[in-house]
């Protein structure tokens, strides 16, 4: 078992044959089960429960004694008690007595206890009958390790932060291993933690037909509740329950509670936690089978002090009842929880960094890259002969851009790495493409299916054979033809309804989400030049208005195609924006990138990962010759060091349209500012644009500087349509007169509404 990207573990089906084909009980979706109600499920009541609650002062102070064993710096324990700590937060673990329970949650930014009533670490309806709780206790300890999580890329590899791995076992009602993982991230960043279940019976399955993955008692304080169902925000001041809302289910919740953070802003701004369940965006039902009712939901949604007194993540077992075949382990749901001092954008910022570190993020300034699909995609469209060595990849190179990308339908079909017949005319073959790229400095993109058809058609991804096979593929690319990235989609998550020696109806589309996830990690891992990306049509047949993606579809350092539920839009800057702290900004990804010659666009597909420049080079309409050039000017600048040392860094908001940080936010309305920063704080690039609205002045709170009398020279560098850089110094400031009054910005002094500023600390 790799315990680091979760990696499943398949057990001897009932023949004894490891992997073989067997005869199993089919569990669908739709079998009959006991009503459960909400207090068999949960167990015994609140206040015997609330019993088992350390205060933060109470396990400070007991936590000291002899027999403490100090397990990795962030990670401390005793035989039976645990501590995970970091800058932000302080969680606290104990057995006793046959239970494992969470005994302390401390928001260090703010001196406060989050643990105001009981909480389970799980919660499992075994076979639609008996209930197995954390805390029952009916489950022996065993041997309690820790283990370090870190980066690697090909210059050097780096610690972000510590796992704790807490197995538990028993004999009845089932004989059942649970494995309690815990990842504590360096810094200022959060907790992830998910399971590991085996069955440890001979010869029978073990199905897991509902679940509650993680409930925490938090105090229902007066608060503001901040929810995502799909792309854009909503809040309410009650609770959130766990049914729809709209078309989608809630995927996050983010917590404020009332109060006065002491900055002097009169916001209101307090403190307050956030729960990140990784998630899919909604479940296919059947192959393609049903015209109707095809979407389910999610595989869990989330439940905020909705009829309980705690928060919870809970199953939805219309779409997911895990079975697990005899000796079989497999990963369960993961939760991010992040706690933070402020307000929304405080909260959304503490994901952002929290995020960066789970999902091993690094060289995240945007990647720009050309993309074939527009004028060349698609049945019975041929390019000219060796249009790519003659046109392709010398605009590209002009244009400074970083890859170029051959999409679908290049290969002879979908299920090889052999170019078809039209596609040899125009590269020769993908060692001559790889060849011509590598000398002019592009990396390779390339479109490649994993189902090796089209949609809901082809190889079933939670059969472990099936993956395999198409890791050598994509190892292949790797290795002979230097491909760098990536791309996945069409409906690869269809579900099988059929009962297999490797899933059944109930977890079919779940066995595929983490098995396909957990290969594309242990490759990035092996091949750290690996770009993964997931597209938002990998859940659902394109539906193109109403598709999305989850927190379970991003890979080690990869990012995917969201754009659901943002009215108007079709991947813009606007609903990359809109995503920040819902999902990673690393993992954002813009379809329009366009040859304008306008600063006003060029600024603003820098907040991005990765940029498609879908326009046909050899159009000089599209790509006229102005256009080209101040790209290439534009991109030169990007890549000098000074730039991507900063822009490698985190994604930091400044003014992200009307109303950005309050419930009224119109992310329609302009301008966009946002910056990057060293860790601290004593440089800063500030971008800002327009982005095509009518925004044009905007006094921008540059709340990510130093407090106090911190003093910072401003320069304004934009770099204007006719290709000059500006070196105007706009005076010297205090960092607390930049995060309150906020930086002038006047986006009419250009030709286009694009402007960038350079901050640098004053010494002496």
């Amino acid at each position: 078992m790799n315990s680091e990207n979760g990696s499943p573990v398949h057990g001897t089906p009932q023949n004894g044959t490891p992997g073989g084909e067997g005869t199993y009980r089919a569990h669908p979706l739709g079998a009959p089960r006991a009503r459960l109600t909400r207090r068999l499920f949960l167990g015994a009541s609140g206040a015997a429960l609330l019993s088992g609650v350390i205060t933060e002062g109470a396990y400070a102070a007991g936590s000291s004694g002899a027999g403490r064993a100090v397990i990795g710096d962030s990670i401390r324990g005793t035989r039976r008690t645990w501590t995970l700590e970091n800058d932000s937060i302080r969680v606290a673990l104990a057995f006793s007595k046959g239970s494992v329970r969470l005994t302390g949650l401390f928001n260090k930014g703010s001196g406060r206890s989050l643990l105001s009533g009981p909480s389970q670490l799980f919660v499992h309806e075994l076979d639609g009958a008996a209930t197995v709780r954390a805390d029952d206790g009916g489950w022996r300890l065993g041997r309690v390790e820790s283990e370090t999580i870190t980066v690697r890329t090909r210059e050097r590899s780096w610690r972000v932060g510590k796992r704790l791995v807490l197995p538990v076992h028993r004999e009845a009602p089932a004989q059942l291993r649970i494995v309690l993982v815990f990842e504590v991230y360096d810094g200022e960043a959060g907790i992830r933690y998910f399971t590991r279940v085996r069955n440890e019976e001979p010869t029978r399955e073990l199905t897991l037909t509902r679940s509650t993955v993680l409930s925490l008692g938090l105090p229902d304080e007066p608060h503001t509740l901040h929810y995502v169902p799909n792309m854009t925000w909503h809040s309410t001041r009650g609770s959130l329950g766990p049914g729809p809302v709209g078309r989608s289910w809630p995927k996050k919740v983010l917590a404020v509670y009332d109060g006065d953070d002491g900055d002097g802003d009169g916001d209101g701004d307090g403190d307050g936690w956030s729960l990140s369940p990784e998630l899919n965006w909604k479940t296919q039902r059947g192959n393609g089978n049903y015209s109707t009712d095809y979407m389910l939901p999610p595989f869990a949604g989330l439940n905020a002090w909705d009829g309980q007194d705690a928060v919870s993540v809970d199953t939805h077992p219309e779409s997911l009842q895990l079975t697990l075949f005899p000796g079989e382990e497999f990963p369960y749901l993961a939760v991010n929880l992040t706690v933070f001092r402020g307000d929304v954008i405080d909260g959304k910022a503490a994901d952002e960094r929290h995020f960066r570190k789970r999902f091993k993020y690094h060289h995240t300034t945007a990647l720009f890259h050309q993309n074939d699909w527009d004028y060349r995609g698609g049945p019975g469209k041929e390019l000219p002969e060796g249009y790519y060595y003659d046109t392709v990849i010398p605009q590209s190179a002009r244009a400074g851009l970083d890859m170029v990308m051959l999409d679908d339908l290049w290969n002879s079909t979908r299920d090889t790495i052999v170019p078809s017949a039209a596609m040899k005319k125009s590269i020769t073959g993908l060692g001559e493409l790889s060849k011509a790229l590598k000398e002019n400095g592009l990396g390779f993109g390339l479109w490649f299916s994993l189902t090796g058809d089209g949609h809901l058609k082809g190889r079933d991804l939670a059969d472990p054979s099936q993956l395999a096979h198409k890791r050598r593929q994509i190892q292949t690319l790797l290795d002979d033809y230097g491909v760098t990235h990536h791309m996945i989609d069409l409906t690869e998550y269809w579900q099988n309804e059929r009962t297999t020696s490797y899933s059944h109806a109930g977890d079919n589309v779940y066995r595929k989400a983490v098995r396909t996830r957990a290969m594309l990690d242990d490759l990035v891992t092996a091949n750290p030049q690996y770009l993964p990306k997931l597209t938002s049509e990998l859940d659902i047949a394109p539906t193109q208005g109403d598709r999305n993606n989850g927190l379970l579809h991003i890979p080690y350092n990869g990012w995917n195609t969201s754009n659901g539920g943002v009215t108007g839009e079709d991947l813009s800057l606007r609903t990359a924006l809109t995503a920040y702290g819902h999902l990673p900004m690393s993992s954002t990804y813009m379809n329009g990138g366009k040859l304008t010659g306008r600063m006003e666009d060029y600024y603003s597909y820098m907040a991005v990962r990765a940029v498609k420049f879908g326009q046909d080079p050899g159009d000089a309409t599209k790509w006229p010759e102005q256009g080209v050039r101040l790209m290439g000017v534009f991109n030169a600048w990007r890549r000098r060091p000074d730039i991507t040392a900063l822009t490698d860094g985190e994604f930091l908001p400044v003014h992200l349209g009307q109303g950005w940080g309050t419930d009224a936010w119109d992310s329609s309305v302009g301008p966009y500012v946002w910056m990057y920063a060293d860790e601290a704080r004593g440089r800063a690039l500030v971008i800002a644009t327009a982005a095509g609205t009518a925004g044009t002045t905007v006094d921008a709170r540059v709340r990510w500087l130093k407090r106090g009398r911190t003093r910072y020279s401003v320069t304004d560098i934009t770099i204007d349509d006719d290709g000059t850089q500006s070196a105007n110094h706009l005076g010297t400031f205090t960092g607390e007169r930049l995060r309150t009054e906020g930086l002038r910005v006047d986006l009419g002094e250009n030709t286009s509404k694009g402007k960038a500023f350079w901050l640098q600390e004053v010494r002496g």
